[in-house]
């Protein structure tokens, strides 16, 4: 039975954990909708062994608070209240003030505060400049100064772990848009950290000589938009170049270095690979998510069309050798660029997306996501929606690129009918008899289950019709 106490609604997710091994207080969240902040609760561990466990308020979602970590006599915690670029505050246990806390870490204008971990060294706490350069910082609890930790190699993502305020274990994993997920522990001795994989670091020959750009370009609103660009060591501006550009833009998630299989093949085929950090992610903040969200969405598609023009404009690709990608609540962005600006693509690519808004909250998973795109209950998120609608957008007549989608039947996060009505009505309606293709797995869903066959199988009929539609001659009819 649910805790009559606590305001559960239906599209509510009651949660428990415990923050270490060793804590005596269990913690329950009430995680409603989408968002990352959620009304806490907290009991004593020993009430699991009582009929009944007592549940008392610890803190309010309208405190901004996205972790925390339960030391001796403290809780710390990192919030975005005030704060949109984040901070570190710590409050008594005994006594929780998280009007006025104490402010360990203060917000840095530059960076997003995005990890934190505590030892009984200290507290280590990560920082990350658009999204895509992490750095790791200690705060010596005796000193109080935050110094910064040199990392083993450069890394766009670093999640910090420890065993909790008891302990001195650190532990690093570190990734990046060439390398896979790497894990290291911190040797306070030496002070340098050592590889702690259980198995060999795989290596890529083909990505040896790759090189990687991380630079800021205008969008239409003059707004510096992130850009990575990754590609071979030699490539010119010649107006050759083929492109795959990736976007997402949704629920304040950072579109963080990855070595996705698209990047891997698509660099190997001679390619260059990008991704446009548009707003309504998490590259720059809570206000860079409230940039691309519910009315101002349209910035997420602007920017990538922003993007995509910078491509053309610096002479290394032209429109007819850029394919775009996106997936999920990727597929808003995606959808909506190629139905605004459909003459600046070859190829489009949306596995499992978002393409009808204005009909999301009335499928699976539906209500708990009105929270990031809106309801159509509401006047002015009617029209936000209709606004970020790519199927409401496809118009007779047009030339639309080609466009390859996904769908799984059992998807409980985006319903298949979504891509399929896309696909139906875009085939029905472009003037440019490219093909638009729908494929459907009916046995999988959202795709974070599929086998690893399974998985490669997409990549192959992804890259082999993005390379196929882009010109590449080894990849045309015969």
């Amino acid at each position: 039975d649910t805790n009559p106490e606590i305001n559960f609604k239906e599209e509510s997710f009651p949660l428990v954990f415990l923050t270490n091994p060793k804590a005596t207080i269990l913690l329950g969240v009430n995680a409603t909708g989408t968002s990352r902040y959620r009304d806490t609760y907290f009991a004593s561990i020993g009430d699991l062994v009582k009929n009944k466990v007592t549940w008392k308020p610890l803190f309010k979602k309208q405190d901004n608070i996205t972790s925390l970590i339960l030391g001796k006599n403290y809780l710390y915690y990192r919030t975005s209240k005030n704060a949109t670029n984040f901070k570190i505050c710590k409050t008594p246990l005994a006594s929780p003030n998280f009007e006025n806390p104490d402010i360990l870490i203060e917000e840095d204008s530059t960076a997003v505060i995005t990890d934190m971990a505590l030892t009984n060294k200290g507290l280590f706490y990560v920082k990350t400049k658009n999204g895509v350069s992490a750095k790791l910082y200690f705060l010596d609890k005796n000193t109080k100064q935050s110094v910064p930790i040199p990392l083993p190699k450069p890394s766009g993502f670093i999640n910090v772990k420890s065993k909790g305020y008891t302990y001195e274990d650190l532990w690093i994993e570190i990734e990046g848009w060439i390398h896979k997920k790497e894990l290291y522990k911190y040797n306070y001795n030496s002070k340098l950290f050592e590889g702690h994989n259980l198995y060999p670091t795989q290596q890529y020959p083909e990505l040896k000589d790759v090189i990687i750009e991380e630079i800021e370009v205008p969008s239409y609103d003059g707004v510096s938009i992130p850009l990575s660009i990754i590609y071979k060591k030699g490539i010119k501006k010649n107006n050759k170049n083929r492109l795959l550009i990736n976007a997402y833009g949704a629920y304040e998630w950072s579109n963080s270095p990855y070595l996705y299989p698209y990047l891997l093949y698509w660099i190997k085929e001679g390619g260059m690979y990008a991704v446009a950090h548009v707003r309504g992610g998490g590259e720059k903040g809570e206000a860079w998510h409230k940039a691309g969200f519910k009315t101002t969405k349209p910035n997420s598609w602007k920017d990538l069309i922003a993007c995509t023009e910078y491509f053309i404009n610096q002479n290394y690709t032209t429109k007819d050798k850029i394919a775009v990608w996106g997936a999920s609540a990727g597929g808003v962005c995606v959808g909506r660029a190629i139905t605004e600006r459909p003459d600046l693509y070859a190829a489009a690519i949306i596995r499992v997306g978002v393409l009808n808004a204005m009909r999301r909250e009335f499928g699976s998973n539906g209500k708990n996501n009105t929270r990031e795109y809106g309801t159509v209950k509401d006047s002015v998120e009617f029209e936000a929606l209709y606004e970020m609608d790519a199927y409401q957008h496809i118009k007779n007549g047009i030339h639309y690129p080609a466009v390859y989608l996904t769908a799984g039947i059992k998807d409980s996060r985006v319903p298949f009918w979504q891509p399929a009505k896309f696909a139906a009505r875009l085939q029905e309606a472009s003037a440019s008899k490219k093909p638009i293709l729908l494929s459907v797995d009916f046995d999988g869903g959202h795709g974070f289950d599929a086998s690893q066959y399974k998985k490669n199988k997409e990549v192959l009929n992804i890259l082999t019709f993005a390379l196929w539609q882009t010109g590449h001659p080894n990849y045309q009819p015969k």
